[in-house]
């Protein structure tokens, strides 16, 4: 056939298919079209993004031998260290960590096996998985710019307001509320590393995640990135606590168990956010002046204080407070905690 005959024949397919129908049944013609394209493209996104889990590789051999020493109640000191010092990186964090403001140790730390001694297994623990998955993260992605330094001094903010509210309320091992903050947000990285073009560092790495911003993220891209990181907790074999934390850091309620854990990492999500805004004395001031910590607490999450009560977590406003301001003195004391977790 001509081409011409081709671009006749285009025409009058065009002509027979839309320009003889009435106007409402080339619109709903046209928005099925549409409807059709964009699931399509859901599910093309969500594709890859299971394609990108999947490539992220194991975490290294101390992580399992570590959890797998931690795990076992008869484990000693010696076994754990044993675990732990193949990984100089590791051996050197650790260390570090251990004689950081944070813990505000009078004498210097200069073993691993006195470490464990003055951190203890769990804590031990947590500083292994939080560095191995923040290393994991470096490696792939290459940027270095404002918007992720942002969101990373927001994750460890929220990390210190999740320990902070854990020890208050004698939640134990507070360390494993520190990492659930410093990593509650990673299914957004596998998502921009995924869908560098698609998904915008402006819009999707700041601001705070509400009830409207996670529904238009399923909408666009299939699924949320707390969904994703989910998933990616599970091929690295994270506890489940853990993993239905970030899970459900949104939604506690949708837990069955443990949903005191993914209630305090869903306020110090909130606390960190506010914190970070805070960040300018006369914003803070000017603010404050209208509302305490509590109230914009709970204007960020409309009926948190009935979800605390109803699993019976106490909320008042003096002890709320009391959270934020130890959360500023956290954060200066233990500011260069991240550069440690991060350290190549």
């Amino acid at each position: 056939m001509k081409t011409k005959d081709r671009s006749e024949s285009f025409h009058v397919l065009l002509w027979r298919t839309y320009l003889i129908q009435p106007c409402w049944l080339v619109a709903k013609s046209l928005l099925e079209h549409f409807r059709e394209a964009h699931r399509v493209m859901k599910e093309s996104y969500y594709s890859k993004i299971e394609r990108q889990i999947d490539s992220f590789p194991s975490l290294p051999t101390t992580v399992a031998e570590v959890m797998r020493v931690v795990n076992n109640p008869e484990s000693s000191a010696k076994e754990l260290t044993q675990a732990i010092l193949p990984d100089q990186s590791m051996c050197v964090a650790i260390l570090k960590i251990a004689n950081s403001a944070l813990y505000g140790r009078p004498k210097k730390v200069s073993s691993i096996e006195t470490a464990i001694m003055v951190l203890g297994f769990n804590e031990i623990q947590n500083i292994v998985l939080s560095k191995s998955v923040l290393s994991s993260f470096a490696e792939k992605l290459h940027r270095d710019d404002d918007i992720i330094d942002t969101f990373w001094e927001h994750s460890f903010t929220c990390a210190l307001a999740a320990k902070v509210i854990a020890e208050h309320l004698n939640l134990q091992p507070p360390g494993e509320y520190f990492i659930g903050g410093l990593i509650h947000d990673i299914g957004k990285l596998a998502m921009l590393l995924t869908l560098s073009d698609e998904y915008a560092v402006e819009t999707w790495l700041t601001g705070f995640s509400t009830t409207e911003k996670l529904k238009k993220e399923r909408e666009l891209f299939g699924i949320t990135h707390q969904e994703v990181a989910g998933k990616l907790l599970r091929k690295w074999s994270f506890p489940d606590k853990l993993t239905f934390g970030l899970e459900y850091h949104h939604n506690p309620e949708e837990l069955t168990e443990n949903q005191d854990f993914a209630l305090i990492l869903q306020v110090a999500d909130a606390m960190s956010f506010l914190l970070c805004q805070h960040s300018r004395e006369e914003e803070r001031d000017q603010i404050e002046e209208n509302f305490s910590i509590s109230q914009q607490l709970q204007e960020l999450l409309p009926g948190i204080v009935e979800k605390w009560k109803r699993y019976k977590l106490p909320w008042d406003e003096l002890p709320v407070e009391m959270w934020y301001n130890w959360l500023e003195i956290e954060k200066k004391h233990g500011s260069s905690i991240l550069s440690i977790l991060s350290a190549q």
